[in-house]
């Protein structure tokens, strides 16, 4: 134990001081993938901007869900539910928003990759990669990286 600097507790917990942080959004690796999403040839000339890929801003996000979590139905005295929107199906963005792709893929589809899938799928993007290659290094292998529910470690990242 003498040679142990600290030990950082790994939990399902929010991160920053909101309940949607997350460790893509936390790190700032979440900014880097919207902006290389708006810079693709169909979102520019769809006049997209990196805002339009964020679930929580006007454009992107589907049409009348609340800003709290989609996919989340609470009860204060129950465990939390998970139940999928009709509509999206839980991946939170809109039709016209889903069919911009980066290497085939569409933002939801990145954002429910593991995270060893995200770090090859981003393996020639270093701003990127670089972040995601953290997250798997200090142990996050599990798939929903981006979501706040599923187990994700929470790396402060000042690279």
């Amino acid at each position: 134990m003498e040679h142990i600097d600290k030990i950082i507790n790994i939990d399902q917990s929010p991160i920053g001081r909101t309940p949607r942080s997350n460790p893509a959004t936390y790190t700032g690796v979440f900014d880097h993938i919207r902006d290389l999403f708006s810079k693709t040839k169909e979102a520019r000339v769809r006049g997209y901007k990196p805002g339009r890929f964020s679930f929580n801003v006007k454009g992107g996000a589907l049409r009348g869900l609340s800003r709290r979590r989609p996919d989340q139905d609470r009860d204060a005295l129950l465990p939390d539910v998970y139940v999928p929107c009709e509509q999206c199906h839980g991946r939170r963005y809109n039709r016209e928003t889903l069919e911009v792709r980066f290497k085939g893929k569409s933002i939801a589809d990145v954002l429910e990759m593991s995270v060893e899938e995200a770090v090859e799928f981003f393996a020639h993007i270093p701003k990127i990669h670089r972040r995601l290659q953290t997250l798997h290094d200090v142990g996050s292998t599990t798939s929903g990286w981006v979501s706040p529910r599923r187990r994700c470690p929470a790396a402060r990242l000042s690279a």
